[in-house]
């Protein structure tokens, strides 16, 4: 297993991926992939407004995993968070929504790219969806008897003062995890967060990776990790531990090559504590 993790280039992160992703196209994938496995990718267009944005799956193939980040000023990390990862009900797409959160508003513009990682269906595909009670923060949906070959996470009502800070795969590939977390100062009430499962039985060679960036008291981080050779990365996930709220999730990107890359900013106001940020990913044959 290829592992990789720096620290302090978040920012430097959010520019070179700027680069080479802004506009509208899919990716080929690596030579390895199964038939099928296409990398999406749009962005949205640059403004002061919240946004969501769904990249479409082409023919024949549905949705097993996606992300979003930032790109744009590096101004906007810490100013701006993700609040939906979603795999589309009817395996069509991914959608992603960051909005403006934290303390201090952000005046600047900004944008944002969503990814989708696209495949041929597999036996037994499914997408599960499970919505938690008011004001709980963490939620799980279970895969069953089948594996987890994708997952997102959803906060439903936060309007920026609660935001997607976990989209964890279990261990055994049989459940995911979300995490919507208050931001510093919220008011907002009656939200809830939503946490999807793409589940599927057809899949070889399922592994969870991880790996997580240093802990300490840094304005940004950034982990990552990339497939084995001879496996494909089929979704991505992320974790910010200890944020408290005054740490934002600002990407969650899929390449070069089968490889997650998770960046987190902290807010305007700074956090005092040490923190760390997780990349996740799921591999398959």
């Amino acid at each position: 297993m290829r592992t990789f993790v720096h620290r302090g280039f978040a920012r430097l992160a959010v520019a070179l991926v700027a680069l080479g992703t802004v506009g509208v196209g899919w990716t080929a994938p690596a030579s390895a992939d199964p038939a099928g496995l296409v990398l999406r990718g749009e962005t949205t267009q640059e403004n002061s407004s919240d946004k969501s944005l769904p990249v479409r799956c082409p023919a024949n193939t549905v949705v097993s995993g996606g992300g979003a980040y930032l790109t744009t000023s590096p101004d906007a990390g810490g100013r701006v968070a993700v609040d939906r990862l979603e795999p589309l009900a009817d395996g069509s797409g991914f959608v992603a929504t960051m909005r403006e959160a934290g303390p201090v508003d952000y005046t600047g513009d900004w944008r944002f790219t969503t990814r989708a990682i696209c495949v041929s269906p597999p036996a037994g595909y499914q997408v599960v969806a499970v919505t938690g009670a008011v004001g709980t923060q963490y939620v799980t949906a279970s895969c069953g008897t089948k594996s987890v070959i994708g997952m997102g996470g959803r906060v439903n009502g936060g309007a920026g003062d609660v935001v997607l800070d976990q989209v964890v795969p279990s261990f055994d590939l049989k459940s995911v995890t979300a995490r919507g977390v208050a931001v510093q100062g919220a008011t907002t009430p009656g939200w809830s967060v939503t946490a999807f499962a793409v589940c599927a039985t057809g899949v070889a060679g399922l592994e969870r990776l991880w790996d997580v960036s240093p802990s300490d008291s840094t304005p940004d981080n950034l982990a990552s990790v990339t497939c084995p050779a001879g496996k494909a990365l089929y979704s991505v996930g992320a974790d910010i531990n200890a944020g408290n709220g005054q740490v934002l999730l600002s990407g969650v990107n899929i390449g070069p090559e089968d490889t997650v890359r998770v960046w987190a900013d902290e807010d305007a106001d700074g956090l005092a504590g040490n923190w760390t940020v997780a990349a996740y990913g799921i591999c398959g044959s």
